[in-house]
């Protein structure tokens, strides 16, 4: 069959973050296990287990009405598509925008973080099996942890519901 369909909303699937201390990855291993979600590594018994569950396509639009779909910035939507990806292009690019725009790309890229807190809060079930939503992985510390965290659980939530939950 030439199209995937996602075979269920409810498949669930169990996550490492990969700057977690206790998960040992060569740096091949960790670029593999992000992409496509295979785990070659190795783990402490220590290592903190995520559980997550893919998002149907309603669940994943709900998640952007609850972050503002509706009302973010349609310049600032237009602008972060046209960004350079270079950082210093990207850098002197932003710095010729005007103010205005400056305020649309930053509006759209507040959205976008809001988009993604949403959509791990509708998929994490569990931290090492205990009850956890979003609060849990906003409690992540030192900061720059946090951030990581968010952004290694987005990309396995988007990878096991629009792909399903083995790697591809």
């Amino acid at each position: 069959m030439a199209i995937s369909f996602l075979s269920s909303s409810n498949s669930t699937i169990d996550v490492h973050l990969s700057f977690d201390p206790s998960v040992h990855m060569t740096d091949e291993e960790r670029s593999e296990y992000l992409t496509s979600g295979i785990f070659k590594g190795r783990l402490d018994e220590d290592a903190t287990k995520f559980k997550l569950k893919a998002l149907s396509p309603s669940e994943r639009e709900e998640a952007e009405v609850r972050a503002g779909s509706f009302t973010r910035s349609e310049l600032g939507r237009l602008l972060w598509i046209e960004s350079p990806s270079d950082d210093k292009e990207k850098a002197l690019w932003h710095h010729a925008l005007s103010d205005e725009e400056k305020t649309a790309v930053s509006s759209y890229q507040a959205y976008l973080n809001r988009v993604y807190l949403e959509m791990i809060d509708a998929s994490l079930i569990s931290v090492n099996d205990e009850d956890a939503s979003i609060e849990t992985v906003q409690a992540i510390r030192p900061e720059a942890h946090r951030i990581q965290a968010i952004t290694e659980l987005v990309l396995h939530v988007q990878r096991i519901s629009l792909v399903g939950d083995e790697g591809k």
